[in-house]
């Protein structure tokens, strides 16, 4: 019985050591990995909206209130930043989703929107195990640069039958650049 008490106390105290080795390694690279993420996102703000000087927050931005916008969809907006020239003019919109419905999960895609509704493109933020990387190569990416429409449709303004095997993912990015469109029209009437 005393060894079995002995063992348990050699065990836990091994386990206090590690947990705090632990939580000084996480407190360590915290700041790091949050730094890496920023500018992942400004990197992709920059690929959407490469005119903008800078991308500022929108005044009285909800997310929640953002989403419940394009309820259609799938997706949840995160962010939904002005993208802004260096003169302090708004040039359009940048914003950020989480779409559920990719192939190997979540996707979080940004796309940038000009003021008269044309599409500037997307970009991946992060792609939650995703492992079919076709529906990102420019033979589908560029069919999003530079469009103004209501909404993509397959087979109408979009073909992406060419991306073997990434239906699922393909449709996620339409869903989530139909929805950041819906988003960004519905602040035209001041929604947000």
């Amino acid at each position: 019985m005393n060894k079995i008490v002995k063992n348990a106390l050699v065990l836990m105290a091994f386990s206090l050591v590690l947990g705090f080795v632990l939580g000084a390694v996480y407190k360590i690279t915290e700041g790091p990995i949050a730094e890496a993420a920023k500018r992942k996102e400004m990197e992709a703000y920059k690929v959407v909206f490469a005119t903008a000087d800078t991308f500022q927050e929108m005044e009285g931005f909800d997310a929640a209130a953002a989403t419940a916008v394009i309820s259609a969809y799938p997706d949840t907006i995160n962010t939904a930043l002005e993208a802004v020239d260096a003169s302090g003019n708004v040039l359009g919109h940048v914003v950020t989703l989480t779409t559920k419905d990719g192939y190997g999960g979540g996707i979080v895609i940004t796309v940038g929107i000009q003021n008269d509704g044309t599409v500037n493109g997307f970009s991946i933020v992060n792609i939650g195990g995703e492992t079919i990387h076709n529906a990102f190569q420019p033979a589908f990416a560029d069919q999003f640069k530079g469009v103004k429409v209501d909404k993509f449709e397959k087979d109408t303004n979009l073909n992406y039958d060419s991306v073997a095997g990434a239906s699922m993912t393909a449709n996620a990015v339409v869903n989530a650049c139909n929805a950041a469109i819906e988003y960004t029209n519905s602040l035209k009437g001041g929604a947000q």
